[in-house]
């Protein structure tokens, strides 16, 4: 009986745990809302960029806002990130976890981060996503808040 409740024990503490490859480092630079740069512990830096969400750019209403929490989150701490890719600008894209903290989806949920589903399918994103609109949390506030990726469209 104790082996099967270890066993069911184990498999549902795997389940909680992040599936891709995991990066472990300590955030030295948070340049916007949804990409930082962590050093780890060999001394490589690496640019890291939020799965799954978008926040507003600088310039943009809420850049500066977003960007801060972001660097208030996380700055000088250790996270861990599990690794899910490269983007084309050759940064690891991944979940940010802070201990336990998903930094990916507190972005959302204090409403200074879009679910970014063109990307990526997540329930839970778009779930908190749905619940900063319905509270009006920060970027909700706005009649018309312009997504990131629109933005950087008409400044090209």
């Amino acid at each position: 009986m104790r082996y099967i409740i270890l066993l069911l024990s184990l498999c549902l503490l795997s389940s909680c745990q992040p599936q891709g490859e995991g990066l472990m480092g300590e955030v030295v630079s948070v340049a916007d809302g949804d990409t930082m740069t962590i050093q780890t512990s060999d001394g490589r830096r690496i640019k890291v960029r939020l799965e799954g969400i978008d926040a507003p750019e600088r310039g943009q209403d809420y850049g500066t806002k977003a960007r801060n929490h972001l660097n208030d989150l996380c700055y000088g701490k250790r996270v861990m990130i599990d690794h899910k890719g490269e983007d084309q600008y050759g940064r690891v894209l991944g979940v940010v976890y802070l201990g336990d903290l998903n930094v990916n989806e507190e972005m959302v949920r204090v409403g200074l981060a879009w679910y970014y589903s063109y990307f990526v399918t997540d329930a839970r994103l778009d779930s908190l996503e749905q619940e900063a609109r319905r509270k009006k949390l920060n970027i909700w506030s706005m009649d018309n808040p312009i997504p990131p990726h629109q933005f950087r469209k008409s400044k090209r």
